[in-house]
């Protein structure tokens, strides 16, 4: 009898160690998870909740701490979703000052899709509110002044035509005074110094 509870009792104590070795792991693997929270990287912490969740199912682990981890789990993976929304919503509003457009426009739909995982995982709704004014920002933010033609001034790519109906030397002839009157008598006009004498003289 003595050798049977000491067998069951060595049992239990493997048990109990193999127990604790899940404990290990799980909060190992959950202490990966933070830093991978705390740096936005959603879809790592997905796949690492995922691994998580499988192992809390094991009908060995207390119950109390199985549930414990899963609400840990839930944490992580909302503040990875609010960490990569702000970080994506960031971007954007610095692509836009950068005149970055097409940038600007990835950073805030990624920012949209991030804030539906936050809101999925429970986040405020004062936390989606910010967001979305900093999303409004980012999206006056830049394309001011437009690099090159618009639509409102398009390029002009006429070709540059000669006005031939200006003159190129504007500048009046020197009146020649000495071949004057020959032009004059040739025309039959009297010189103009003839018109200044006195009539009758």
């Amino acid at each position: 009898m003595f050798g049977f509870g000491k067998e069951k009792t060595a049992e239990e104590e493997a048990e109990q160690r193999r127990i604790e070795a899940m404990k290990v792991s799980i909060e190992s693997a959950l202490l990966q998870m933070k830093k991978q929270a705390e740096a936005g990287l959603t879809d790592r912490c997905e796949a690492g909740a995922k691994r998580l969740n499988e192992a809390l199912k094991n009908p060995k682990l207390p119950k109390e701490y199985a549930k414990q981890a899963r609400d840990g789990v839930d944490r992580l993976l909302l503040h990875a979703f609010m960490k990569a929304t702000a970080l994506a919503s960031k971007e954007a509003i610095d692509a836009g000052k950068s005149d970055d457009l097409e940038k600007r426009t990835a950073k805030i739909k990624e920012a949209r899709e991030k804030l539906s995982g936050a809101m999925k995982y429970k986040a405020p709704q004062d936390f989606k509110q910010q967001c979305e004014r900093m999303l409004e920002v980012a999206m006056m933010s830049g394309g001011v002044k437009a690099k090159g033609p618009t639509k409102a001034k398009p390029l002009d790519t006429a070709p540059k035509v000669e006005n031939k109906a200006k003159p190129v030397d504007t500048a009046p002839p020197t009146p020649n005074k000495a071949k004057q009157p020959a032009k004059d008598k040739k025309r039959g006009v009297k010189p103009l110094h003839d018109y200044e004498k006195p009539v009758g003289v």
